[in-house]
C-alpha cells in the first residue's frame, strides 16, 4: 500500500544509502591498504579508489533526485494513485497479488509520476497553464522558447474539492487553472 512519502522516494532513499555505505566501504578499504600495506596491498587500493568515488558519485545524483522527489511530495496540490499492477497467481481471481503501485504527486515544483521527475518552477522551466477537464488534467511547462505538455488521467473530483485544487494552483503558482467541459 504507498504510503504519504511515496514508493519512490522511498526507493531512492534506500538507493542513496546503499551508495553512501559502498563509498564509505570503498573508502575504508582504501585507507586500510595505504596505511596496514598487507601484501598485495596495491591492487585492493586500485579498486577500492575507483569504485568508491564512483559510489560517491552515483550517492550524489541519488540525493539530487531524492531532494527533488521530496520537494515535490511535500509541496503536493494532487496525490493520484492512477494504477495498480497486479499479478495473478493461478487462475483464481481471489489469487491477485499487487507487485507495483504507480502514484502520481503534482505541487508546485513538478510532477513525481512513478520514477520520473518533472520539473518546473525550478532551474528557469516554468508553469505556464492546468487545464482540468472532466478525465484529465493537462499541464504546460517550460521555457519560453520551449514548452512541453503531460495529459494525466485524472477524474475531476467534486466541486467543493475542485475549488480547492483551484485556489491551491493559484496560490502557490500564479497559474489558475481553466475547468473544461
Amino acid at each position: 500500500m504507498p504510503t504519504e512519502r511515496g514508493i519512490y522516494l522511498q526507493k531512492i532513499t534506500w538507493h542513496a544509502r546503499l551508495f553512501l555505505a559502498a563509498s564509505i566501504l570503498c573508502s575504508a578499504v582504501f585507507a586500510i591498504a595505504l596505511i596496514l600495506t598487507p601484501p598485495n596491498w596495491k591492487p585492493h587500493a586500485i579498486l577500492a579508489l575507483p569504485a568508491g568515488l564512483i559510489a560517491a558519485f552515483l550517492f550524489g545524483a541519488m540525493s539530487k533526485k531524492m531532494k527533488a522527489a521530496r520537494l515535490i511530495i511535500e509541496n503536493r496540490i494532487l496525490h493520484i494513485q492512477p494504477a495498480v499492477l497486479s499479478e495473478r497467481e493461478g487462475m483464481k481471481e481471489s489469487e491477485t497479488k499487487p507487485c507495483e503501485t504507480v502514484e502520481m504527486f503534482v505541487s508546485c515544483f513538478g510532477i513525481l509520476l512513478g520514477s520520473k521527475i518533472i520539473k518546473f518552477n525550478q532551474e528557469g522551466i516554468q508553469l505556464k497553464a492546468v487545464e482540468i477537464g472532466r478525465d484529465y488534467i493537462s499541464i504546460d511547462y517550460g521555457t519560453n522558447a520551449n514548452i512541453s505538455n503531460i495529459r494525466l488521467l485524472y477524474a475531476r473530483p467534486d466541486s467543493a474539492v475542485l475549488a480547492d485544487i483551484v485556489e491551491k494552483f493559484r496560490y502557490e503558482t500564479g497559474v489558475v487553472p481553466a475547468i473544461t467541459e
